[in-house]
């Protein structure tokens, strides 16, 4: 049943493609864009103060085509100049170990997949940047039990706690302003036509990798998750309002643990491991001697590598480090690197 249902989605899945291919055919304007503009649709480029090596990360929507596109165009111009360095994709070694799926890597390929192929094909470090989930799925749990008792506890300072927690977090993952991605790099028309692909491809990535608890979920939506029409137009104004009041304190809760859990600190590791590739790049400013007998390899610490990925080298100098991730995370990143 399980090999039925993935020959069935591989036709949807082709058939979506089919559709997207005419908007998704070239980003080498994008790549190739005079530097005079640091800014691109999905892209942000940097200078890391402290190594003076230059970053991209690459924003994306996870499993869309022109995501997949514009990772690897960029990917292949730095190759074609000599200046690809490192490789950080957000994924963590857990994470990773669940998409060796010949399925997965074939038909549900994503940016981070084609990125690490790239990688692994040019011989450059591929670096597994994200937290462990484990680590996030813990931590999740924990901010939602905190939201949930500042929600009860009002008279104990609680909805100040939530508030203070829930816009410092919006200030650290999701800073505004010049410098920044802004909205029209999330609404990009052919980012939004290829959508679809991803709305397929996401929920369909975990249910490859764990079918059975997927299913349970799917089926208690079904049976729980629909309001019945008749049962929706005999609400009662109070029964209006308290389904609104609900709703408020869901979107609370969820507000608290996306920006907190899922991006801010998240935000933190990913910046790490990505400062930490810039260390293999930075130019040794050091006299002729120590040039020639400071051993080189890799000063990356705690660098977590993709299964057959080389290493990084600090012999090499004048490359750019590159990340791929989801577009949330971009202008947090950024934020981190360049004022901390």
């Amino acid at each position: 049943m399980h090999r039925l249902l993935c020959l069935a989605l591989t036709a949807a899945l082709a058939s979506l493609h089919g559709v997207c291919d005419a908007f998704v055919t070239n980003h080498h304007g994008a790549v190739t864009k005079s530097t005079n503009s640091k800014l691109q649709s999905q892209i942000l480029d940097f200078i890391e103060p402290s190594t003076g090596v230059e970053v991209k990360l690459i924003g994306a929507m996870h499993y869309n085509p022109a995501s997949i596109q514009l990772a690897t165009d960029t990917i292949n111009q730095l190759e074609k100049e000599g200046k690809l360095g490192s490789i950080i994709i957000e994924s963590c070694d857990i994470r990773w170990k669940t998409l060796e799926n010949e399925f997965v890597q074939d038909q549900l390929m994503s940016e981070m997949r084609a990125a690490h192929d790239l990688g692994l094909l040019y011989e450059r470090p591929v670096v597994l940047g994200d937290q462990r989930i484990n680590i996030t799925v813990s931590q999740l749990k924990n901010g939602a039990k905190e939201a949930v008792l500042d929600l009860v506890q009002p008279w104990n300072g609680g909805w100040n706690r939530l508030y203070d927690s829930v816009s410092s977090a919006r200030k650290e993952a999701v800073p505004l302003g010049e410098g920044f991605l802004g909205i029209n790099s999330f609404l990009d028309p052919k980012l939004m036509t290829a959508a679809p692909v991803s709305l397929l491809k996401y929920p369909l990535s975990y249910f490859v990798r764990s079918p059975v608890f997927s299913i349970i979920v799917l089926c208690f939506f079904i049976l729980f998750g629909g309001d019945d029409a008749n049962a929706l137009s005999d609400l009662t104004p109070t029964d209006l309002a308290e389904s609104i009041f609900f709703s408020a304190l869901e979107t609370v809760i969820f507000a608290r643990i996306f920006l907190k859990e899922l991006l801010a600190e998240r935000n933190e590791i990913l910046a790490e491991n990505i400062f930490e590739q810039c260390r293999n790049y930075a130019a040794n400013e050091g006299n002729v001697w120590d040039k020639l007998f400071q051993p080189a390899g890799d000063k990356s610490n705690g660098a977590i590598y993709a299964p057959d990925s080389v290493v990084g080298n600090s012999a090499e100098e004048g490359k750019v480090v590159v990340a791929v991730l989801g577009l949330a995370h971009c202008n947090g990143i950024k934020k981190i690197m360049t004022e901390k």
